[in-house]
């Protein structure tokens, strides 16, 4: 063994480390981060649908056990978005405040997970120049391995 062996191996072992957490596994990410992003990536794609005014897609992010869509057509739905005063121009997603099991089954029957996202959402308001920013917490539900909407 040379005197500049353990330093090679010293390099071998920092350059390894990068390529170990690339892909999640036992040394580097997890379940709850997987899950974290998925949350994350819908409440996005909510949100980025509700920036657009792309009413079809915003409907199509609610959760099928959705309490408003038991209780709304996608054209009444229609009808409420278009004749709101206001819509929301722009959001900056804080954090995912919780993510946890459905603990009440009996009141959303098909949610496996429950999660919320709290969001600073600014708001614009039709005819005028005035804006207004909101922090909501929004809920999604997991259902059939999906992330929706509540």
């Amino acid at each position: 063994m040379t005197p500049r062996t353990p330093w090679r191996i010293l390099l071998f072992l920092l350059a390894s480390v990068p390529v170990l957490c690339l892909t999640p596994n036992a040394f580097c990410g997890s379940a709850v981060d997987r899950e974290e992003k998925a949350v994350l990536q819908a409440a996005r794609k909510f949100l980025d649908a509700e920036v657009r005014r792309d009413y079809p897609a915003v409907y199509a992010c609610f959760a099928p056990s959705s309490a408003y869509l038991r209780t709304h057509t996608y054209r009444q739905y229609l009808a409420e978005a278009q004749a709101a005063p206001y819509s929301v121009v722009a959001y900056q997603i804080v954090r995912v405040s919780y993510i946890e099991d459905n603990k009440n089954p009996k009141s959303i029957t098909t949610a496996s997970r429950i999660a919320q996202v709290e969001v600073e959402v600014t708001f614009a308001y039709e005819g005028t120049d005035r804006q207004s920013v909101v922090n909501i917490g929004f809920i999604f539900l997991k259902e059939g391995g999906r992330w929706y909407k509540s």
